[in-house]
Order: structure tokens, then C-alpha cells, then sequence
């Protein structure tokens, strides 16, 4: 982090900022303290952050200028009574700041601009589905490539993630390429539906115990020896569980492919259950096919010419079946 000299612009740098490549990522970020201190869910400015920073971590390089813009532009007292108007008359955001009488959008990225120029930066990678913020770069005449961020769609965010697109102008890809022939694609974590995949950030009581995702429930249980169980479950991520897991791989229970499925289904169902929010997301695909893609493993998921078992795509469709009956 470095001192800008204005407490109200933050400037984060991955790696020494006297070196960063010729087109550096770049996140210019308005503040949203609802849900990046508080954890509200029905924006998705902590998403763009998070994917942001994990964009410019596996890069190795980049810049986050963290602006104090709230309501886009309005400040707190103004955002505030605009949530208040969306929630007491049922309209959406651009509704509310219409009925208040303010302009949609008066933010302004000079201060980022500023920086950008102190340090001699003219081409950018700017990480965002704003196009305002894209031309207020640009007519300062920073060279700019768009790089999109992908919304993690929640029953509590999507008409709002609806209303940016339509009334603002935004480019969130919100349609999941496989819509249109009843399918539903999912891989990655931090893309649409990306809470499907087992390496989704929402830990599972099972056993007696908390597990920081299914992929560390489901890596564990190919062991009976209860110390490699214990570093799996305490791994920092689901990809490291998974890599302790093959590093163990001689000591993995014999009738392992025999109990896989099984051991799937019952990690899915404790997510699905302790996680209403995913329960009613999956209940919302209705009757579409779900299907993991793009993915290396042929036996969960398919590739992209459809070759593959898609065993995670069957037991998801399976727990929905079974969730519908039930209710």
C-alpha cells in the first residue's frame, strides 16, 4: 500500500510499483462499504474487488486505486436514503436516484488519473464492465484494454446486476453461454454460477467439523489416516487440498472409486443444505442441464466439444431433483 496523500484515494500495488509491466492490470474501485466491510450481497462491489485482486495476484503485477466514491459519486447520506427508497417503494437503483432527483452516475477517476500519470503509465488493462470509467481513461489519453469481471449472480443481487446492464450502460456478462440450448455452464469459483464448483468459498459441517470448502471434505475422504486428513482439511485453499492429496496418493483408500460418488453427493448435499442462498440458486436452473466446462477432468466435468462424464453436472442435477420433491 502507498501514501497518495489523500486519505480518501488508497493505492494497492502487487510487487514493486517502480516496476510494473509496460500494460499493467489496473482496478480503479469506488468504495462500497456495505459490502466490503459489512458484507452486503446485493451489489457486486466486493466481488469486483476480490476478482480484481486475485487477477492482478496470479499476474504477479498490478494497481488497485481504491476511491471514496459511494453511491456513485453521491457520498454515504445519499446512498443511503437511495437503498431506503429502493426498499420501501420496490424500485431498482436507477429508479431510486430518478425519484431523488440525482444524476445515475457523478463520479469522476481524475485522482486516479493523476496517479497514473505521476507514474508514467500510458496503457492499462482496466479491470471493469463500466464503460464510463473506460472513456474517462481514455479521453486523458491512457491507452486502455478492457478486461471483465464476472458477477457472482445471488438471488439478493440480480435484478441489480439486470439494472446496470439496461439503465447504465455496464457490460456484465450476465448470460451463461449455454442458456440459449437449456444448459448452464460453471467452472470457475468467481464466474457466473461459479458457487457450484467444490472449490467455492462456502465451508461444510460434516463429521464434527468445519471443512473450508467441499473439495477439502471430498480430498480427505480418499485417506483414512487421520493426520493426512488433518492437513487436507487445514490446506489454504481447495487446489492445495487437492495437490496433498495426490502427493499422498499411495496411501489413498483402496475402494476409492467405488465410494467417489457417494462421497461427492453427500459433501454437495451439506453445501447445498447449510447454504439456503445455493439451495435456491440451484433450485432456480429449473430444468436446464448443468454442466462443468471448461475442465481437464473428464470424468466431472466435459470439454467443450461435449466429451466427457460430467459426473458433477449429474449429481448437482440428482440433489436438485431431490430438493424439488421434498418440497
Amino acid at each position: 500500500m502507498y501514501d497518495t496523500g489523500k486519505e480518501n484515494v488508497r493505492l494497492i500495488a502487487r510487487g514493486d510499483i517502480a516496476q510494473l509491466t509496460e500494460e499493467p492490470y489496473l482496478r480503479v474501485h469506488s468504495s462500497c462499504i456495505a459490502s466490503e466491510v459489512f458484507g452486503a450481497r446485493d451489489c457486486d462491489c466486493a466481488d469486483q474487488l476480490d476478482q480484481s485482486m486475485r487477477l492482478i495476484a496470479s499476474e504477479g503485477t498490478g494497481i488497485i486505486i481504491h476511491l471514496h466514491q459511494e453511491g456513485r459519486g453521491h457520498g454515504l447520506s445519499k446512498k443511503i436514503k437511495a437503498v431506503r427508497t429502493m426498499e420501501e417503494l420496490g424500485v431498482d437503483t436507477a429508479e431510486s436516484f430518478e425519484i431523488l432527483e440525482l444524476d445515475q452516475d457523478v463520479r469522476n477517476y481524475d485522482s486516479a488519473i493523476s496517479i497514473l500519470s505521476a507514474l508514467g503509465i500510458t496503457k492499462v488493462k482496466l479491470i471493469s464492465n463500466n464503460p464510463r470509467k473506460k472513456e474517462q481513461l481514455e479521453m486523458s489519453g491512457i491507452r486502455v484494454s478492457e478486461q471483465r469481471t464476472y458477477p457472482i449472480i445471488r438471488q439478493e443481487n440480480v435484478d441489480y446486476l439486470h439494472s446496470k446492464n439496461e439503465k447504465l450502460g455496464h457490460k456484465l456478462p450476465l448470460e451463461n453461454p449455454g442458456d440459449t440450448v437449456g444448459e448452464i455452464h460453471f467452472y470457475h469459483s468467481v464466474r457466473s454460477y461459479g458457487s457450484f464448483s467444490n472449490f467455492s468459498k462456502h465451508p461444510v459441517y460434516l463429521e464434527g467439523m468445519i471443512w473450508p470448502t467441499s473439495e477439502h471434505y471430498y480430498q480427505s475422504s480418499k485417506f483414512n489416516d487421520e493426520e493426512i486428513r488433518g492437513l487436507i482439511r487445514r490446506s489454504s485453499s481447495p487446489m492445495a487440498a487437492k495437490l496433498l492429496a495426490l502427493e499422498n496418493h499411495d496411501q489413498q483408500v483402496s475402494d476409492w472409486p467405488k465410494k467417489k460418488d457417494a462421497v461427492m453427493y453427500q459433501v454437495l448435499d451439506a453445501k447445498f443444505s447449510q447454504h439456503p442462498e445455493l439451495g435456491a440458486l440451484l433450485i432456480s436452473t429449473g430444468k436446464k442441464r448443468l454442466v462443468e466446462r471448461p475442465t481437464k477432468d473428464d470424468y466431472w466435468g466435459e470439454d467443450e466439444e461435449g466429451v466427457g462424464q460430467n459426473m458433477l453436472g449429474k449429481l448437482l442435477m440428482q440433489l436438485r431433483d431431490r430438493i424439488n420433491s421434498d418440497t
